[in-house]
């Protein structure tokens, strides 16, 4: 693969902080990428086609819902899922799995295709019963709780800018974790945070400040992936932005890849593996030129393309992609890739359990606390009051100086507790 390396040289009155040694990766569009590609890579391919249809099918069926990502994105999440990503399906609280937060949640389609033919435990009858009352598959993705529980979920989304911020936090979470717990001999935390923005999402002031803090904390296992199709929900993108969205995240610190084909499989696995494989103490951004609903031309590229207007076109669609005429499929060949897949993951996972084991055999007190952080257990409020002094009321104390004060005494008795004052 040529990757091109452009040399960023910033100028002029803007320019507060110059981009010395600073590049942005750019990778050019390859005609005929699979036909050099191993099988793999076909399979992956097939994958995301099927994926097309079970969110072209379901959204159809729900008369409601957001085509235009879930198809734009399709061969993302083939390689996310189908090749980069460490998770294991049957154990999707696993402490060490890579986490998946789609911030643009309204894609949710895009999400349930990929769990579902990832082995999670969300079955088809689900996957068909898209944006029903008590079902596993509501209209934005829903975090574990008392009304959904779908696993492989990670976080709620659907506020535009959540899903990015949440990631730094839990990228953080795991930069710290490794931290405390792993040692010379034993390494239990060593995973990634994958993401996928859109135009949306980095639009929203939340996202700017979630994406500073993710590079000043220098975060490079978070890794970001930039669905860049130049479409908002009423309009083309160029009616209501004109940034250079990557030179913004090269200024707050972050690396920047540029994808000129978000649909090439072979470049999005190797910008990916190149991303994982970085740990230069800067977060990264996989910028992918996507076309959004691709898949159903009278839609595609197009604002009409972001919500449900392509379902009137979704019959015509699915034949032209060669999917069959029975609505929710999943082909054999896939089904049995994916097998392959979460065996493959089952035993890095076991390989991790033996480690662990071991881990804990070597380290006690640290075991402890994690396990206790796994079961949330905590000291109650009376050992929480007791752990704090009494204050000096005779003294003029600052309310936050008090709280700093508080703050610490009670991470004292609760070691994983995070706060600031």
């Amino acid at each position: 693969m040529v990757v091109m390396t452009i040399a960023m040289l910033v100028t002029g009155a803007s320019a507060l902080v110059p981009f010395s040694g600073q590049h942005i990766k750019m990778i050019p569009m390859k005609a005929a990428t699979l036909e050099v590609a191993p099988a793999t890579m076909e399979s992956l391919a097939t994958a995301a086609t099927e994926a097309r249809g079970l969110a072209m099918d379901s959204i159809a069926a729900a008369k409601s819902g957001h085509l235009g990502l879930p198809l734009g994105a399709a061969e993302m999440g083939a390689v996310l899922f189908g090749s980069s990503m460490t998770f294991n399906p049957e154990e999707p609280q696993w402490i060490n799995r890579d986490r998946f937060v789609l911030s643009a949640g309204h894609g949710s389609m895009f999400l349930y295709s990929w769990l579902h033919i990832a082995g999670y435990d969300l079955p088809m009858d689900e996957v068909k019963n898209f944006r029903q009352h008590h079902s596993m598959t509501p209209g934005h993705p829903e975090f574990p709780n008392s009304e959904h529980n779908t696993p492989g979920v990670e976080a709620t989304t659907g506020p535009l800018g959540a899903g990015i911020s949440n990631c730094a936090g839990i990228a953080a979470a795991s930069k710290m974790s490794a931290a405390l717990f792993n040692t010379d001999e034993h390494t239990i935390f060593d995973n990634h945070i994958f993401c996928i923005v859109g135009d949306g999402c980095l639009q929203e002031g939340v996202s700017a400040e979630a994406s500073c803090f993710a590079a000043h904390e220098k975060l490079d296992n978070l890794i970001v992936l930039y669905d860049a199709n130049d479409v908002t929900l009423d309009k083309m993108a160029e009616f209501t932005q004109s940034e250079d969205v990557g030179m913004r995240y090269q200024a707050y610190g972050w690396d920047v890849t540029i994808l000129t084909d978000g649909h090439d499989i072979k470049a999005i696995s190797d910008a990916l593996e190149d991303a994982k494989a970085n740990d230069n103490g800067k977060p990264k951004m996989i910028i992918c030129k996507t076309e959004i609903g691709r898949g159903i031309d009278e839609v595609a590229g197009t604002n009409a393309a972001h919500g449900e207007a392509g379902v009137a076109y979704v019959d015509d669609a699915r034949k032209n992609l060669g999917l069959p005429d029975d609505k929710w499929f999943v082909s054999d060949d896939t089904y049995a890739f994916f097998e392959e897949r979460k065996n493959q993951l089952k035993e890095k996972y076991t390989e991790w359990q033996n480690t662990f084991d071991a881990w804990k055999k070597a380290n006690a007190d640290k075991a402890k606390i994690l396990q206790d952080g796994i079961d949330k257990v905590t000291p109650s409020v009376d050992e929480l009051f007791a752990a704090i002094p009494e204050f000096d009321t005779s003294k003029n104390i600052a309310t936050r100086i008090a709280g700093s004060e508080v703050i610490n005494y009670i991470a004292d008795s609760v070691p994983l507790y995070i706060s600031g004052s």
